[in-house]
């Protein structure tokens, strides 16, 4: 049995309870115990924690049952060799987790947090690949949701992106200042496309469609996850779903031609397709 994907779009406003009631049923099991992973939120998210706590035990979790991953965002340009996803201790505490939740605020700390300088996965981000795949649930809003494709997009805009600024990597983010359109390594738990999330309400559809066509996209398909909504991947059956007040947004470029992605970008033919709450698509791959 393997696992499902709650990838939220953020600002969980009206549908907050709906998604994380879905969360928390299909990962809060007997015996086991479910994590938030504070990591993008910086390196006091307190308020954050406390907050995601609160309405998992109004939804009947036991408090006891609730775990903080301790891997804080370093802020600044600082990266640890070896990371804190490599901490022994940290990873021993996961025998006994079956999800995890992945708070928003910036995906630069979850990726150095989480990879290794060379690319490589960490020991922690290896064992929460396990979970899932053994039916664990890994969830995330904001970006909690960017860091779920493989293909990640840590920064920029539509301007960037039409401007030609396009940098791979984080080895010159200025995380205040960034005027890039930034495009990385996620953690991989999604395999079906590139994720990108506050879709309705930011300039972000041709810095997705640039993140689609990444020769590395096999699938040359982009998820916009708009506000206050969520895409459900359930990986055993391959179906997707959505929850919340707001659609998620399928961009499909596998017909894509013509197609320029040095200095000036462009190309022509792209399929979108809108899905709203409730509806439910299986797509071949």
């Amino acid at each position: 049995m393997k696992g499902k994907l709650v990838i939220a779009g953020g600002n969980l406003e009206e549908s907050e309870y709906k998604i994380h009631k879905y969360f928390v049923e299909n990962s809060y099991v007997s015996g086991r115990k479910i994590a938030i992973v504070p990591t993008a939120s910086g390196n006091e998210p307190i308020e954050t924690i406390e907050h995601v706590k609160s309405i998992w035990i109004e939804l009947g979790v036991d408090e006891a049952d609730i775990i903080t991953v301790p891997i804080y965002g370093d802020e600044g340009g600082l990266w640890r060799d070896p990371p804190l996803g490599d901490d022994d201790e940290i990873v021993d505490a996961f025998i006994d987790i079956n999800g995890f939740w992945f708070t928003g605020g910036d995906q630069y700390y979850t990726h150095k947090a989480f990879i290794r300088k060379n690319g490589d996965d960490t020991k922690a981000l290896l064992k929460m690949k396990e979970i899932y795949e053994s039916g664990g649930v890994i969830g995330g809003t904001s970006a909690g949701a960017a860091i779920m494709s493989g293909i990640m997009i840590g920064s920029g805009d539509n301007a960037d992106v039409l401007k030609g600024r396009i940098k791979y990597g984080y080895d010159d983010y200025d995380e205040e200042n960034d005027d890039y359109m930034r495009i990385v390594k996620g953690l991989g738990f999604f395999e079906l496309g590139v994720v990108d999330q506050h879709f309705d309400k930011r300039a972000r559809i041709l810095r997705l469609a640039r993140a689609v066509l990444e020769p590395s996209n096999k699938t040359l398909l982009g998820f916009g996850v708009s506000e206050d909504t969520a895409l459900i991947y359930d990986k055993n059956n391959g179906t997707l779903e959505v929850l919340g007040s707001g659609a998620v947004f399928i961009l499909d470029l596998n017909q894509a031609n013509n197609c320029k992605t040095d200095g000036q970008f462009s190309f022509e033919k792209m399929n979108v397709s809108i899905a709203r709450d409730g509806e439910r698509l299986k797509l071949s791959l």
